[in-house]
């Protein structure tokens, strides 16, 4: 199959015949249909209750419209931009409304309010596949959003050793302190809601007929396992790695200011075989610190 997974594609188009009758569920399948069910309904509300996480978002798109034309030169503001832009991903990839969508398609109704009875429909194969895949979207974006927060706190740790714009460098450390924790939990939650499916959907059958199903398997790649999302994450972070500019180049300066044990090691080690700074300070990096700061006098 050459076509591109779904995951991959910004808005990849549903599949039809997205709803069946619940005759045609497979009754082989030793399942509890209900108590599936409800684990679904469980993270239908789960993923609906952000409010925490899209809070923090606010705050740090206040920040960023406060302080753009100030603090736009920066690299460490760069990557706040670059954090900005894959929440602003996420959050159209709108992962509560699809799950949402997957919920109440067992009472073929438009809105959760209607189903309260006893469900009388099931959802085809390629609808839970079309949410495994969207699953398995909004995980990688999650893990991209993650390593772009541990970038950002670092870029922004610096300014706390530097003695420049100390408190804007507190309040981003802590949003991307408290972001990342709620990412970390999120993920996991996606991760167990996606094998509760991929388990479920082998009761469910095809809403295409064979023709159909050939066709729209050469053109469409919705093809899942078990490990798929295992697999692509595990990717992901492994071709992140072999990209992470910090392998390919020499750290940069900031890492050195920002990491204190490191500051003391290199005084140990002057004190130990006699090396001088060549300046009356004790501090290790004061010099450093000074070229460092010149950057940014320039700049403002």
């Amino acid at each position: 199959m050459s076509t591109a997974p779904y995951y991959t594609i910004l808005s990849p188009p549903l599949p039809t015949n997205l709803v069946l009758s619940d005759v045609r569920i497979n009754k082989k399948i030793d399942i509890n249909h209900d108590k599936q069910l409800k684990s679904l309904k469980t993270y239908v509300e789960l993923f609906q209750d952000r409010k925490s996480f899209w809070i923090e978002v606010a705050v740090l798109d206040r920040l960023h419209y406060k302080n753009i034309n100030q603090q736009r030169p920066f690299h460490r503001f760069k990557r706040s931009m670059e954090l900005r832009r894959l929440l602003k991903r996420l959050k159209s990839l709108q992962i509560n409304k699809e799950l949402e969508r997957l919920y109440i398609s067992f009472w073929d109704a438009k809105s959760l309010d209607k189903c309260t009875s006893k469900w009388n429909y099931i959802p085809s194969k390629e609808s839970i596949q079309y949410t495994m895949h969207r699953l398995i979207g909004a995980a990688l974006l999650l893990d991209k959003i993650k390593i772009a927060l541990l970038e950002t706190y670092r870029a922004n740790s610096t300014l706390l050793k530097l003695e420049h714009f100390v408190s804007l460098a507190i309040v981003y450390m802590g949003i991307c302190s408290r972001l990342y924790k709620l990412c970390h939990i999120w993920v996991n939650q996606i991760e167990e809601c996606y094998h509760m499916l991929y388990t479920w959907s082998t009761c469910f059958p095809s809403g295409l007929k064979n023709k159909e199903q050939k066709a729209f398997n050469a053109q469409h790649n919705l093809q899942c396992d078990a490990d798929t999302l295992k697999t692509v994450r595990t990717q992901y972070a492994q071709n992140a790695l072999k990209s992470k500019s910090s392998i390919q180049h020499k750290v940069h300066l900031e890492t050195y200011l920002a990491n204190q044990s490191v500051v003391d090691k290199v005084k140990s080690m002057q004190k130990e075989y006699g090396i001088s700074n060549g300046s009356d300070s004790e501090d290790i990096g004061e010099d450093m610190m000074d070229f460092e700061d010149l950057g940014e006098v320039i700049e403002r």
